[in-house]
């Protein structure tokens, strides 16, 4: 079986699903996807991006006041795994 396409909400860019880095907002916490619930994809490349958590406030729907925290919260991520 092929590995679907799936696209980075920050840039729009299509990859392969195993390129993306899966992430959720589950219980008021930005992690890592953990099996169950909504998820969205970031490439490597948008990580680090000022954008990257813009797009992430809008997907989780989160005033843009938390920026900070989803700045922080994907520097965890990205450090600790």
């Amino acid at each position: 079986m092929s590995n679907p396409i799936r696209m980075c909400i920050v840039c729009r860019g299509r990859f392969l699903q195993a390129q993306l880095i899966r992430l959720q907002y589950k219980d008021s916490v930005l992690q890592c996807y953990q099996g169950t619930g909504r998820s969205f994809y970031l490439c490597p490349s948008c990580k680090e991006t000022p954008k990257a958590s813009d797009s992430i406030a809008k997907i989780c729907k989160l005033d843009k006041k938390y920026k900070e925290t989803i700045k922080f919260a994907l520097k965890e991520i990205f450090l600790y795994g």
